[in-house]
């Protein structure tokens, strides 16, 4: 009689068991495990369908700021999206042109990457992050995303940067880009290439330092890349003609002021009553107000006294603004009399016209030319002991207490009777009230005159500043219409170019600006307050693109492609570099940056696009510029400096030939 185990399995039974189950979950894993995955990427591709709805919904709402944008997923959630920010990663980048709008949408559930468009698929999900994968706004550039051509002249130069792969370049620039000091210049070789930042569109990569791989010939030009921008536009700084060296005054096209200089004429009825001629004054505008550092600006004035009040009220000299701005080297015209709502005119938008008139009817008698020391160091011009009178600062009491200082021209006419009458006209009068003891240089006053209404009004578009013309002017007689003769096809040169916004940064980040602006008053743009602070910031971002974001607007005849956000004021698509790029590039406010020591230096002076602020106290207006040791500084729109022109390549124009050296430059063609 056979006896069996009553208890349990043989060790070979437990083993058959074992097989059978371990056969099964394998049948289990590789059925139902796919599955799953698959129900995963079929559940991301809805949600991503759910976010492209959010961000077209989010435009109805953000439609000045709408063209090449790109939204971070999470900024959708909870506004648009009912989702924990936490549960999806990625951006939404958006194109519209010509009213067509495309979507193209990057989402990670942190285990599934999908990148595609409207029509989605599971099989635009991948289980490894691909090539370009954007997980945020700062990290999108369509040149490399999943599929970008890799023919491009933008791809080209990232594959420069001496990496094997486009990864690998791209981990340089990541790394060169960690803990860039702005407050240092960019003066050698070492570290010099491409950097990586954020602007407007995504990511942006910009060249900094005393790189030698970044000159381009194109229109019969040499150029100088200053960076790809995040829509993967290549953005190029004019560096002169083919056949010059590309220094100094040959690296740009002209020098100019960048406000408008002209002397404008007002006629003023003979005051002595003795002949029935005229009598002409010129005066030059351009330095009053802080309107003037605009690309565009609008010159119109409010008439305006400050203070609104009289020593003998505030009996205190302390309370009145110190004028800085003597010569001592000068003589000054000093006038009885003055009345503002009679001897001044506003002007216009659009026109700058307006001004003061200050009238002598006899030389010596209602006027006086004098030097302000000998008048404020005369005993009898000022007291001591007046209400108001302080130990440094004392009471004027001469009768000749009004003058235009240096900013008018005077004009004088010899009369019949052997007088002397004198005309000068200025936008602001200053009436002296005090002077200071021991200043020769300085003086206590009244304004009265024009003065810019509001910081909306002086910086809206009303009229073109003198380089916006000069610049607009060269474009029109070298690159629009033109066509290159080197190609089979022969294109126009604007077939190679894009609409993209050249920012005149007029926002501020100052408090308590009050306007009119007066005094020692000063407003400051936010150029200034990033550039000159201890720790320098620059940016690529531009605060308020439908006022300061120039870009082409319906005046225009160039056949390019227009963007539709930006404030459209442009007639080409043609401006200037900014200060901030100036300042990624390598340059240092106050700082020099000589010989090769950044490629943006040429030995010449030229202006930048970006306004900087403007002294009341003086009435003078600056703008940025790069000096011709290679520091940034700035300066009053009046002066003339050089003008280089920039322009944008289109993000499809592809790589022909070139290395980026001087003497073997990029060069460019279509397909």
């Amino acid at each position: 009689m056979n006896k069996k185990n009553k208890y349990g399995f043989t060790l070979v039974e437990l083993l058959a068991v074992i097989v059978i189950l371990a056969v099964v979950i394998l049948i289990a894993v590789t059925a139902v495990i796919p599955r799953m995955n698959k129900a995963k990427k079929n559940a991301l591709v809805d949600e991503a369908l759910v976010y492209l709805n959010a961000a077209k919904e989010s435009l109805v709402f953000d439609v000045d700021d709408i063209g090449s944008k790109c939204i971070n997923i999470s900024d959708l959630n909870e506004n648009y999206v009912k989702k924990d920010s936490s549960d999806y990663n990625g951006v939404i980048k958006i194109n519209i042109n010509n009213d067509n709008i495309s979507y193209v949408i990057n989402l990670t559930d942190g285990k599934f990457y999908l990148t595609g468009s409207d029509n989605l698929t599971s099989s635009d999900v991948k289980d490894n992050m691909p090539q370009g994968f954007a997980s945020s706004c700062g990290d999108y550039n369509p040149i490399i995303a999943d599929g970008a051509d890799t023919n491009t002249l933008a791809y080209k130069l990232l594959m420069a940067e001496g990496g094997s792969t486009l990864d690998a370049n791209l981990e340089i620039i990541n790394n060169r880009s960690q803990n860039v000091s702005f407050n240092t210049v960019a003066s050698t070789s070492t570290n010099a290439g491409l950097y990586k930042a954020e602007d407007d569109d995504g990511a942006t990569y910009y060249y900094r330092g005393a790189v030698d791989n970044n000159w381009v010939e194109f229109a019969g030009f040499y150029w100088r890349i200053v960076r790809i921008n995040g829509d993967g536009s290549v953005r190029l700084i004019y560096s002169g003609t083919k056949s010059s060296n590309h220094t100094g005054t040959n690296a740009q096209i002209k020098t100019s002021p960048f406000s408008d200089t002209t002397s404008y004429t007002t006629t003023t009825t003979d005051i002595t009553g003795l002949t029935n001629t005229q009598v002409t004054t010129t005066y030059s505008n351009g330095r009053y107000g802080n309107t003037y550092v605009g690309y565009m600006y609008n010159p119109a004035k409010v008439l305006y006294t400050h203070p609104e009040y009289e020593l003998s009220t505030t009996k205190n000299l302390g309370t009145f603004p110190t004028f800085t701005n003597i010569d001592n080297t000068k003589q000054y015209y000093l006038f009885k009399n003055f009345d503002m709502n009679a001897d001044c005119f506003t002007g216009s938008d659009n026109d700058e016209s307006g001004t003061c008139t200050l009238k002598c009817n006899n030389l010596g008698d209602d006027c006086i030319l004098t030097n302000w020391n000998t008048q404020a160091t005369n005993t009898s011009n000022y007291s001591t002991s007046d209400a108001g009178a302080t130990s440094s600062a004392y009471v004027y009491t001469s009768d000749y207490v009004y003058t235009c200082w240096g900013y008018g021209t005077a004009v004088t006419k010899n009369n019949s009777n052997n007088t002397t009458s004198v005309y000068i006209s200025c936008p602001v009068v200053s009436e002296i009230v005090g002077t200071v003891k021991n200043q020769a240089t300085q003086a206590k006053v009244k304004y009265h005159g024009l003065f810019s209404s509001s910081e909306g009004a002086s910086n809206s578009n009303v009229k073109d500043s003198k380089i916006k013309t000069e610049l607009e002017s060269w474009y029109e007689t070298n690159i629009y219409n033109k066509k290159d003769g080197t190609e089979a096809t022969s294109k126009y040169y604007e077939e190679y170019l894009a609409d993209e916004i050249f920012c005149g940064d007029r926002s501020t980040t100052k408090t308590n600006q009050t306007f009119p602006l007066t005094g020692s008053d000063h407003f400051y743009y936010s150029p200034y307050t990033r550039l000159t602070a201890s720790t320098k910031a620059p940016s690529y971002k531009c605060a308020n693109k439908s006022n300061d974001g120039f870009t082409l607007g319906s005046s225009t005849n160039s056949i390019v492609s227009q963007r539709s956000s930006g404030n459209g004021q442009l007639r080409y698509p043609v401006g200037l570099i900014t200060a901030d790029e100036a300042s990624y590039a390598g340059g240092v406010y106050g700082s020099s940056n000589t010989n090769s020591g950044y490629y943006l230096y040429t030995g010449a002076t030229y202006w930048t696009m970006s306004p900087c602020l403007f002294y009341a106290s003086n009435a003078i207006a600056s703008v940025w510029y790069v000096y011709s040791t290679g520091y940034l500084t700035y300066s009053n729109p009046t002066s003339s400096y050089g003008v280089r022109p920039v322009i944008n390549l289109s993000s499809s124009v592809l790589y022909d030939s070139g290395n980026g050296q001087e003497a073997t430059p990029y060069k460019v063609k279509l397909q």
